[in-house]
């Protein structure tokens, strides 16, 4: 698997509002349907820890099965014209290939509380298994002794 980032620079002239839109709107709804692109993320950034400048403005994150399917995707008529359509609003458009090491991966907090409620169900469920029933007892009649005369 290939991961491949595109950083984009807008122009100066752009405001971040119509680069914002451009790239989440247009850029996006196309980039996605690429050929062979497995997974496509978009990072706008915002600002940084001591940073006066950004040095770009967007991170795409573009997941392919190798170099080759990255290629022909590149080359394709269809994506060629969706870069220079962005040519309209980024100053600089740059390709890097990248290798993930996930040292510790996020936890989705929603998944957390299902399999937590989903838990607390099965220990419920167990504890009624294990409690017996209550049920009313039954009372075998007794037989009266009846008491004759003798």
């Amino acid at each position: 698997m290939l991961k491949v980032l595109q950083v984009i620079k807008k122009k100066p002239e752009v405001s971040f509002e119509d680069f914002e839109k451009q790239v989440l709107g247009t850029y996006a709804k196309n980039a996605k349907k690429m050929p062979g692109i497995k997974g496509f993320t978009i990072n706008l950034i915002r600002g940084g820890y001591q940073v006066e400048e950004r040095p770009f403005d967007c991170v795409a994150e573009m997941i392919f099965a190798n170099e080759e399917s990255f290629t022909k995707a590149i080359e394709a008529p269809e994506t060629k014209i969706l870069l220079e359509e962005l040519e309209r609003v980024a100053e600089r458009s740059e390709f890097i290939y990248s290798e993930e090491h996930a040292v510790k991966k996020p936890r989705a907090p929603a998944k957390r509380k299902i399999k937590k409620k989903a838990k607390k169900a099965k220990r419920k469920a167990a504890k009624k298994a294990k409690k017996p029933r209550k049920t009313k007892k039954k009372t075998k009649g007794k037989k009266k002794k009846s008491k004759r005369k003798k």
